[in-house]
């Protein structure tokens, strides 16, 4: 774990936001100067070559690169002159930006379609489930000692339990999970569904509960959740027909209609200003799990 006093996770969501702003013109020039007085040293001290970036990042890499030359990031000023050749830079990467983001768009559809028929195989199958949303994150105040390695190593222990149906995963019947960074403060978040089987188990709340307080265990304190599933909540869905989390039972439609809609939030194209900034190499940001297994009883058995 790298401890330091720039939030990685936040400072590389700025950036990406100011390269943004600037290639669809939508920051003063004024304001401009003074957000690169703010993140331009902090930036650099957290760039690590071995991660990976997303377009306006490189984009804001290479054109103050062209721009500073060998000068220490804490001697660089940022003067009027230097202000307008990096917006006439960033505006040739205005194209990758957008291919980017078109590409996420499409890998998102993608995840969409996958997870619908994922959660589609559930509710056919099963008379009734117990459907739990937990959004785990890490606690305000906290998040500068959290670099998206750690994130990512908390990431692969938590499919671990999950993948072993031990403690507060045991009945577990399906699940997926959608890893995000946050667009204003940078928050790294993972958003998981964990579907249960509601004939071994009926208390939402205090499942829910059990799953952040395990994530909160094996982050040693970083951690923090939210539980979809306190009553003020649930009732607030309720009284609008919405409620899609709790039990669910097959011969209900608006409840597994409610329910597949919960699900599928997670694999929402259109919230393209919330994917990840700064990732590892060979990061995965989406997963579910597999409907057709050896396991799964009252399906036929597989081919060999």
């Amino acid at each position: 774990m790298t401890f330091s006093n720039t939030n990685q996770s936040k400072i590389t969501a700025s950036v990406d936001n100011l390269v943004r702003d600037i290639t669809q013109d939508k920051i003063h020039f004024d304001k401009l100067k003074s957000i690169l007085d703010e993140v331009y040293v902090p930036f650099m001290s957290t760039l690590d070559f071995d991660l990976f970036y997303s377009e306006p990042i490189i984009a804001f890499i290479e054109s103050t690169n062209a721009i500073v030359g060998d000068l220490y990031p804490s001697d660089v000023i940022w003067s009027h002159e230097n202000v307008e050749r990096l917006i006439n830079a960033l505006l040739c990467y205005k194209k990758d930006i957008e291919k980017e983001d078109i590409a996420w768009r499409y890998q998102e559809s993608q995840n969409y379609k996958s997870l619908d028929s994922y959660i589609k195989n559930l509710t056919t199958h099963y008379s009734k489930l117990l459907f739990i949303r937990v959004d785990l994150k890490y606690s305000d105040g906290l998040n500068h000692l959290v670099t998206v390695e750690d994130f990512s190593d908390h990431m692969t222990k938590l499919r671990e339990l999950i993948s072993h149906r031990q403690t507060c995963f045991e009945d577990l019947q399906g699940f997926a999970w959608a890893i995000e960074q946050g667009y204003e403060n940078g928050g790294l978040h993972c958003h998981l569904l964990l579907i249960y089987n509601g004939s071994t188990k009926q208390k939402d709340f205090y499942l829910a509960k059990e799953v952040g307080e395990k994530w909160t265990r094996m982050t040693a304190g970083l951690g923090a959740y939210y539980n979809y599933h306190s009553k003020e909540h649930k009732r607030r869905y309720q009284r609008h027909g919405k409620l899609g989390i709790g039990m669910i039972h097959r011969d209900n439609e608006l409840e597994v209609e409610n329910a597949s809609r919960t699900a599928l939030y997670l694999t929402e194209p259109k919230k393209y200003s919330q994917q990840l900034k700064v990732w590892l190499p060979n990061m995965r940001t989406f997963g579910h799990g597999i409907y057709r297994t050896s396991k799964r009883r009252g399906l036929p058995p597989i081919p060999k």
